[in-house]
């Protein structure tokens, strides 16, 4: 396949990520560098959410992207492009947790290079608390509430913060999700019913009391 067939492959209701792709799979160059420019920022802001280490998510993304650009002949164009990338950072993020040795609590610092301005990780957060029980919000400031849905999020066990990152930060469906983590629809409803009953556990005491979860 040329790259002007990559690109022209509307036929198929491909996306214009997934013509990217294709033309990076016939070698061109400047392709594959948009979509590393394209998505670099959201690939690095979902690793450091997962591991809660910036530097570790810097290095695990650069790997991401190299695994892109090594396997890019692997990339079947039935697949959204979104779903194909975060598969290979889903296994990038555990082979990464499973050969780290350091303490949990190290690991996920879930406070380390968190940008307040991030709107769409407030707009969770705050989703969190009200769905998990309401709160004044003068009660308590922005960021505290932030970092609080944070440590909760990162208590979750890996496959359920997973699901809650790529379902409330990526936005993909259950049939996304399920192709990411290489399982079925089904129990990716199940894992995100655990993970909603487990942040609720965790936050209730902020919630009735204001202490901050342990």
């Amino acid at each position: 396949m040329t790259v002007e067939d990559s690109l022209n492959a509307t036929s198929f209701g491909v996306d214009e990520e997934a013509r990217l792709m294709l033309a990076a799979q016939a070698n061109d160059v400047f392709a594959f560098e948009e979509l590393t420019t394209r998505n670099q920022g959201r690939v690095y802001a979902y690793l450091q959410r997962f591991v809660g280490d910036p530097q570790l998510a810097e290095d695990l993304a650069q790997e991401v992207f190299m695994r892109v650009y090594k396997h890019r002949a692997t990339y079947r164009q039935e697949a959204r492009f979104s779903t194909w990338l975060f598969r290979i950072a889903h296994n990038v993020a555990y082979n990464a947790l499973r050969t780290k040795s350091r303490r949990p609590e190290t690991l996920f610092n879930s406070a380390a290079g968190q940008s307040s301005g991030d709107s769409t990780q407030f707009e969770f957060e705050e989703n969190i608390l009200t769905r998990s029980g309401s709160t004044p919000t003068q009660k308590v400031a922005r960021l505290e509430k932030q970092a609080i849905v944070r440590d909760a999020v990162q208590k979750l066990p890996p496959r359920q913060r997973q699901a809650v990152l790529l379902s409330r930060f990526e936005g993909m469906s259950y049939q996304q999700i399920a192709d990411v983590m290489a399982t079925s629809q089904e129990a990716v409803k199940s894992i995100l019913c655990r993970a909603h009953k487990n942040l609720k556990e965790i936050l209730t005491p902020f919630i009735e009391e204001g202490k901050r979860p342990e």
